[in-house]
């Protein structure tokens, strides 16, 4: 489900117009967060920190209005929820592109990461269309787990405005400074749709819910 945004009512009209003529209107934060409590919470857990911070970040998007619109056949709507859409890797040089469904609660998605691993993961399998974008209900997921960055540029379509319009996200490997683990977390957006300000405030509940992970899943309940 999802609700038409009326462009001529909208208080964002003037700032959409300036960033949709933009050839590039994405705009993307990288910052640095300390994962050490969620680490802890893996751990102790038994659970992928690859997975559960897809999750909770995938979650943290969600709960904010201004990262669910996207741009679908010339008109802005608000979708009611994203799934992840993230990179798995086949072989040691090849990935693929697969689906999980956070919207149906941790226990299902944690399932279909499962799945997906055991699908994918050393096999020969062979993606004959990478990604589809006619879906606009994703939010792209990647790692970089060989290198600690502290920026990265996404990938972005010239041609595809709905394509633009979905939310990117990439962290890398972990590092440790002062007895405590950290990664840099990307989030690229459409400035046509989304400013700074949301941006800030997503990154301050996801920081919240890795250092309460406890309390975060069970207000997810």
């Amino acid at each position: 489900m999802s609700r038409v945004i009326d462009i001529d009512k909208w208080e964002r009209k003037s700032h959409y117009a300036w960033f949709s003529s933009f050839a590039n209107p994405m705009v993307a934060l990288d910052v640095k967060m300390d994962i050490t409590d969620l680490l802890d919470y893996c751990n102790r857990e038994g659970l992928s920190s690859y997975a559960m911070i897809m999750y909770v970040v995938c979650e943290c998007i969600n709960a904010n209005a201004a990262m669910r619109l996207r741009i679908l056949n010339e008109k802005v709507i608000e979708i009611d929820y994203a799934n992840v859409a993230y990179t798995i890797l086949v072989n040691e040089r090849c990935f693929v592109n697969c689906r999980a469904r956070t919207h149906l609660g941790l226990a299902t998605y944690l399932e279909d990461v499962e799945a997906n691993r055991k699908r994918y993961t050393n096999s020969n399998y062979l993606q004959e269309k990478y990604n589809d974008t006619t879906i606009v209900e994703d939010i792209y997921c990647s790692c970089l787990p060989w290198l600690s960055f502290a920026s990265v540029v996404q990938p972005i379509p010239d041609n595809n405005t709905e394509s633009k319009s979905i939310p990117r996200v990439c962290w890398c490997k972990y590092y440790t400074e002062n007895a405590r683990t950290y990664t840099t977390l990307n989030i690229t957006v459409n400035h046509a749709l989304v400013d700074g300000i949301d941006l800030s405030d997503v990154y301050k509940d996801i920081q919240w819910a890795f250092d309460h992970m406890d309390a975060y899943l069970e207000n997810k309940r």
